[in-house]
């Protein structure tokens, strides 16, 4: 046993270094799960939204290589987006389709999707060192290996197929946190020394990696912030004038180091902005170095004096600092302020965007399961030693992580960031159960005596170090193989949605814009022929990159209150008013969007208070178990909306079928919930009749079924619609996406009801119906010379007078 643990002393680098190789491997293996789906469908598929729109950015590069668009017309139809992120995401992708001679569309996807789990390989030593910074290199290696294996929301946005920014976000963060701690930590060691050349070259490594994160995304500031309250805490505590001096040269260094690179590459936009790249971030590095110098003189001029004036000079330098900006900055003041409400208080219910939901317990440990618990255990362990004794990398991490773990906890989109947070503090804590096990001599300790450790002890140590380790790779594994066997479909396009777009694309006019063109903002204008697709939001990356089409509003959200009025509108003549201020020529709706997706359609478009009036959750008693069960009510104005006309009933007459009369009171013994005390059929004249009340309404518990009358949509043809029936009932079939086409219509003169039948592309058989409004109709489809395959099978029929006609293509366009 002396001899093997003897070999295994003296071997130990090799062991770690083949274990954090094992732990790669693994975690390249959990990385790579998603490509036997992603390759399955008509096209090669992506993870999430953005990734569709970062390739787009990857094509776009790679053929003008290595030209950036930084004003992307394709997309935020009619005005365009200015694009508010950097080059360096899609810049490497495209670097590599380039190297590798991709030279279709899915040899480029294909080659971009193994960018981010090798990428995430570099993150590895990244944690190595941070680690060892902290807690000396077992905690290193620890970091070094867990890492690869955890799971939660760095894993997936690491997955191959994920092509986003969030993956560079956390590894350059990370850096830019780590190079800054080393360079506190080593200034702190060469106290007789201004300088040398490993400070010398922390600064400048720090400098380029903030750069790096800045021309990644702008919210890199967010991280210089935190690197200002770490340099102020620990300021604060070693008020050393000249630690602080040599501190304040290092970070002029860090300064000019990113300005030179922000200056010769990063500026593209006039003006002083933080979310965009513009001049505003040189001013905001230099606070960096002006706040550590201001520290140092403040320092110096009391360095005889007792503590409290130094605590005044720097409370008083942080609210003149704090006026300063706003009386002399205060656009940069405003920004900066939204930025920490948007980062850290957004709430999920002014938007309905799920990333923006608190991270509860639950999916908490759900994504790390052990490491969670040992996080926490790591954190208390930090705050335990920084109490005895003072450790500017301790203080750096806790700061560091506390923060983003509040963050996260506001937010879980956040949770990529809280990843390598919540590794570090369970490498810690491992390594503190280890020298607890062998009853090691700590390494804060002053003892001059050393501890034997025997090999039962170390042998002890390891086997338990080793077992909560592999049951964190277990867990990790079972949810990763969760997420790709059955969450891969809702994270992901459709293989109805990607036929449709492509159908699209062969099926609708250039929009006079060439898909892979870098234009310039100045002076640019859209063609006449130019025209916009209206979906809603989640899907404007999609339309952009699958049918080379302009996207009206996108994940970006851009042009979002005028898509959600028109999908939300109660009349046509509100809906084409939308529709037309932002030029939209073809309509895409599927049923989530009048579904689950319903409810951000008022909010974005009247506020939250809206919903309300569209649709509303109330709750029933169960009399077996006494439990207040939840019941989704619609009312009619979600049947009047847009959406749901088109989607739910294909632009034709719909008439009612009544609902059911509730009786609402709030319950105090459930939080004042609204409580269904009685519930009554009523018929589709009664409920037109009921008088609105709080107390009583008239409701519907099915998406297909009305409560009165809806009118047809004279101006939207449906012109496609995808093969999978997601619904249906004794009428109709729901299928999961629509594509609309906005037409001028015919205007026959006539009263009564006129009705034709039509034969979808997919076989399915209706009959669209309108009934007349002052003396005439408004028919939107042709029954001549009709170029789609939705066609009539048969004339317009005026249903009282048996009347037929015949409508040419040129008459409704």
């Amino acid at each position: 046993m002396t001899l093997n643990l003897s070999w295994v002393r003296s071997h130990s680098t090799y062991i770690l270094i083949l274990l954090v190789l094992l732990s790669s491997f693994t975690g390249l293996w959990f990385r790579f799960l998603p490509m036997e789906y992603l390759g399955d469908g008509p096209v090669q598929k992506l993870i999430f939204m953005d990734s569709w729109y970062s390739m787009k950015q990857i094509e776009t590069i790679a053929a003008n290589y290595p030209g950036y668009v930084w004003f992307d017309p394709m997309t935020a139809y009619p005005t365009g987006k200015d694009v508010d992120w950097g080059p360096l995401f899609p810049f490497l992708c495209a670097t590599l389709c380039v190297l590798m001679g991709a030279v279709t569309r899915p040899e480029n996807m294909i080659v971009a999707s193994y960018v981010p789990p090798l990428l995430f390989l570099t993150l590895i030593p990244v944690m190595w060192y941070l680690g060892k910074l902290v807690g000396g290199e077992r905690t290193g290696w620890l970091a070094a290996i867990i890492v690869p294996i955890i799971s939660g929301e760095l894993l997936y946005r690491s997955f191959f197929g994920y092509l986003d920014h969030h993956l560079t976000e956390t590894l350059l963060s990370t850096l830019f946190i780590t190079l800054l701690l080393a360079l506190i930590l080593t200034i702190q060691k060469e106290k007789t020394k201004i300088y040398s050349k490993k400070s010398l070259f922390l600064a400048g490594s720090a400098g380029f990696a903030y750069f790096l994160g800045i021309m990644n995304v702008p919210t890199m500031v967010l991280f210089l912030g935190i690197g200002a309250i770490i340099l102020l805490v620990h300021a604060t505590y070693v008020r050393n004038y000249m630690e602080l001096s040599s501190l304040f040269v290092h970070l002029c260094l860090f300064w000019l180091v990113f300005s030179i690179l922000f200056l010769y590459i990063g500026i593209n936009l006039d003006g002083l902005s933080l979310h965009r790249y513009t001049l505003a971030h040189i001013f905001i590095v230099m606070v960096l170095p002006v706040l550590v110098g201001i520290f140092g003189l403040i320092s110096y001029i009391c360095d005889q004096k007792p503590v409290k004036y130094f605590y005044g000079g720097v409370i008083g330098t942080i609210i003149a600092g704090y006026v300063a900006l706003e009386v002399g900055l205060p656009s940069i003041h405003v920004q900066f302020i939204n930025y920490l409400k948007t980062f850290f208080f957004f709430p999920y219910a002014d938007s309905f965007i799920n990333e923006m939901q608190m991270w509860g317990p639950v999916r908490a440990l759900y994504s790390y399961n052990l490491a969670l618990i040992l996080a926490v255990l790591g954190i208390i362990i930090c705050i335990i030693q920084l109490f005895r004794s003072y450790h500017p990398v301790r203080m750096g991490i806790l700061v560091w992580g506390l923060i983003i773990l509040f963050a996260t906890i506001m937010h879980l989109r956040y949770e990529y960031y809280a990843s390598v947070v919540i590794v570090l503090f369970s490498a810690i804590t491992l390594c503190t159960l280890f020298i607890k096990i062998t009853c090691e001599k700590q390494p804060e300790s002053r003892s001059k005596k050393g501890i034997d450790v025997t090999p039962k002890k170390n042998l002890m140590a390891i086997s338990v170090i080793s077992v909560l380790i592999i049951l964190i790779l277990a867990f990790s594994a079972q949810t990763a193989l969760i997420v790709v066997n059955n969450q891969m479909g809702q994270i992901s396009i459709s293989n109805d949605w990607a036929n449709s777009l492509l159908w699209l694309s062969d099926n609708s006019p250039e929009p006079g814009i060439m898909y892979d063109k870098i234009y310039e903002k100045a002076n640019f204008t859209y063609p006449e022929e130019s025209y916009g697709i209206l979906s809603w939001w989640d899907y404007g990356h999609w339309i952009t990159f699958l049918s080379k089409r302009i996207p009206i509003t996108s994940p970006f959200q851009d042009n979002l209150p005028p898509v959600a009025k028109f999908l939300s509108a109660q009349s046509e003549e509100d809906a084409n008013t939308h529709a037309a201020e932002v030029g939209a020529r073809y309509a895409i709706t599927d049923y989530a969007t009048v579904t689950l997706k319903f409810a951000a359609l008022p909010l974005w478009a009247y506020g939250k208070n809206s919903i309300s009036s569209y649709q509303e959750t109330y709750y029933q008693q169960s009399p077996e178990s006494g439990r207040y069960d939840p019941i989704l009510v619609l009312k009619q104005p979600y049947f009047m909306s847009t959406a749901s006309r088109l989607h739910l009933f294909d632009g034709s007459y719909t008439s009612g079928t009544g609902g059911t009369l509730l009786t609402i009171e709030q319950s105090p013994l459930s939080g004042e919930i609204p409580v269904i005390t009685s519930a009554g059929e009523i018929s589709a004249q009664d409920a037109q009749n009921l008088a609105p009340s709080s107390q009583r309404l008239v409701g519907s518990i099915q998406f297909t079924k009305p409560i009165t009358d809806v009118p047809a949509l004279g101006h939207y043809r449906l012109i496609y619609e995808s093969p999978t029936t997601v619904a249906s009932d004794d009428i109709r079939q729901i299928k999961e996406v629509k594509i609309f086409e906005r037409v001028n219509g015919y205007t026959l003169p006539g009263t009564g009801t006129i009705e034709l039948p039509i034969t979808t592309n997919q076989g399915r058989n209706y009959t669209w119906q309108q009934k007349s409004s002052n003396g005439s109709f408004t028919l939107p489809y042709s029954t001549q010379n009709n170029p789609y395959e939705v066609r009539a099978t048969g004339p317009y029929r005026i249903i009282e007078t048996g009347k037929t006609v015949e409508v040419s293509e040129d008459q409704i366009t």
